[in-house]
């Protein structure tokens, strides 16, 4: 995996604790495009702390997850220790030995941009099956969100931070990303289909922030600067927002067979 990944390895049981959960039909939807069998088998790229993968376990999906950070993995097997046909391994995608023509879906839930796509989609199309599938997942931002709850949010930006007022949908740590266009440039994949789900996040003041702790563009502001915007955003919440911000986020799954 390219990028500083260990960022979030660092906070790993804060991560954990705020970042949300992916909508239920996420996984309906990946089990409808794939006509996926009854147990069927997940290889998941970056299982971070199992959020997704603990999903696929309590519905038969037989998991074979691999992730960089000792700590979230770690946190993804105590999670996943009721449920014996799944399993985490440490260690790069990059690095590892995929078993040829083996899965049937290669899953990746906010992780597959931190993979080097020189190796990820060649490795992806070798782990699967004839009738595979890969589901490549994120819980997103929702930059130009017109919701007046998150306007005051987003003027502290603007006062403070700038940069960070609008941060890049799928992931702030590359703006350009593009998974769809890579899917399409790599020539294993066809019939790539693109879904959104939309939800909300109710945070208080003090979670609002444990979740920025573990953005890494949060993360590399200066300590001055970063006490600043917290402070600021903190007083908002409690004196303009009634003690809660409801931050919006869409869920964007990315779809396709094996050519």
């Amino acid at each position: 995996m390219t990028g500083d990944w260990s960022t979030y390895d660092a906070v790993a049981p804060t991560y954990d604790d705020v970042r949300p959960d992916y909508p239920d039909a996420v996984y309906e939807a990946i089990a409808r495009y794939g006509n996926l069998p009854a147990e069927p088998s997940v290889l998941e790229v970056g299982v971070g702390t199992g959020q997704a993968t603990i999903r696929m376990a309590q519905a038969g999906w037989r998991v074979s997850g691999v992730e960089p950070g000792a700590e979230l993995a770690a946190i993804a097997r105590n999670r996943l220790a009721s449920h014996p046909d799944s399993s985490v391994s440490t260690a790069r995608f990059e690095d590892i030995k995929v078993r040829n023509r083996f899965f049937d879906v290669v899953a990746s839930a906010t992780a597959w941009h931190w993979v080097d796509p020189s190796v990820g989609y060649d490795k992806a199309a070798q782990a699967l099956k004839p009738t595979g599938i890969v589901a490549l997942w994120w819980n997103a931002h929702v930059p130009d969100s017109a919701d007046p709850r998150w306007v005051p949010i987003r003027r502290v930006y603007e006062r403070v931070a700038p940069e960070l007022a609008v941060l890049a949908r799928l992931t702030p740590d590359r703006p350009d990303y593009d998974p769809s266009a890579e899917l399409h440039a790599c020539g294993h994949f066809r019939d790539i289909d693109q879904e959104v789900f939309g939800f909300e996040v109710n945070y208080t003041a003090e979670r609002f922030l444990s979740l920025l702790d573990t953005y890494a563009s949060h993360r590399c502001l200066d300590g001055e600067r970063r006490c600043r915007l917290y402070d600021e955003l903190t007083a908002v919440i409690e004196d303009e927002l009634d003690g809660s911000v409801t931050k919006p986020y869409e869920s964007v799954l990315l779809l396709a067979r094996i050519a």
